[in-house]
């Protein structure tokens, strides 16, 4: 009975967990995925030298640890070590998983300790990594969302710099200089590129990299254009600037018109659960067939899987990718 309990509410925490989830990370999360951009963007990377390409990554591996440097060479680590970089972690590859391996491997003891079956225990313990990519998603998030909010304003900056007549490196010199982070370091590092003799399109290549947002698309675009066929950049990023801001005044207008819908969405997904505490309370004995009886467990697991595809449903109807 203990262990049927055990697992019980384990798996009522599971599925609170990943329910909130879905409605707490947006959908938009906001890597760019505009695909006539990112078409654009790769015809432009694949101008560029071998050489020029080579000394590129040459530069990104010199700039890790020797541990991180084996790690990244397998895919999965790869991957994680970019979302760190575009969540503004500084924390490094190798603490990282350091970290989360000894979380599961004590989580996997405690389990296993309170009377979890070996194979419950080892599979729970994989939860540390689900909460992991959670936090990182969440923090990736934040930090797209405020490089876009900003993005407005350097383009303006940018702007004056070259109606004065100031070359392009200064103008990025001088975005670092007002604004803050993250878009104020992006802007720094790729002046550091370009005083370091880096060709203007690699080092905007880079940048997209780093910041894979629309808004980044969007200005590499517009430079990259400048630099094959000539025109006033100062021009086309005052343009940009004003289609940038209007696309937040249009997310800002959808975001309060589906404020309803959210809210309904979370007292539905959620009522079940109170429903729960609440009986929990007032008559204990009556819950206790679904977690002392077989059946009653499966449809406990049945009802947190329906409401987790429903959650995803949902969010799905309520978000919109402007």
């Amino acid at each position: 009975m203990q262990q049927d309990s055990l697992y019980f509410f384990g798996f009522l925490f599971f599925a609170v967990f990943l329910i909130s989830q879905a409605f707490l990370l947006p959908a938009a999360g906001n890597k760019a995925k505009h695909k006539e951009i990112s078409k654009r963007l790769k015809e432009s990377q694949s101008l560029i030298d071998e050489q020029s390409r080579s000394l590129l990554n040459e530069h990104y591996i010199r700039s890790l640890s020797p541990i991180d440097q084996k790690l990244v060479s397998f895919s999965a680590f790869s991957n994680m070590k970019k979302s760190l970089e575009l969540a503004g972690i500084s924390t490094s590859l190798t603490q990282v998983v350091a970290l989360t391996s000894l979380s599961q491997i004590v989580l996997f003891i405690a389990s296993f300790m309170l009377g979890a079956r070996f194979y419950i225990a080892f599979l729970f313990s994989f939860f540390v990594w689900l909460v992991l990519y959670f936090i990182i998603s969440s923090k990736m998030s934040k930090r797209l969302n405020k490089f876009e909010e900003l993005f407005p304003d350097a383009l303006d900056v940018m702007k004056r710099m070259l109606s004065a007549g100031h070359p392009i490196t200064y103008a990025f010199s001088e975005v670092g200089k007002e604004l803050p982070d993250p878009l104020g370091c992006e802007f720094k590092n790729t002046f550091n590129l370009l005083n370091y003799g880096y060709d203007i399109r690699l080092a905007m290549m880079q940048m997209v990299e780093r910041n894979p947002t629309v808004s980044m698309f969007a200005f590499s675009s517009a430079v990259l254009l400048q630099k094959e066929t000539g025109g006033d950049l100062s021009e086309n990023l005052d343009k940009v600037s004003k289609v940038l801001r209007a696309r937040f005044k249009l997310q800002r207008k959808i975001k309060t018109l589906s404020a309803e819908s959210k809210l309904s969405a979370w007292i539905l997904v959620l009522a079940p659960f109170a429903i729960f505490v609440m009986l929990s309370f007032i008559s204990p004995g009556y819950l206790d067939p679904l977690y002392t009886d077989p059946r009653g467990t499966k449809l406990v697991m049945i009802g947190g899987v329906g409401l987790f595809i429903g959650a995803m449903w949902i969010r799905k109807i309520i978000n919109f990718e402007v």
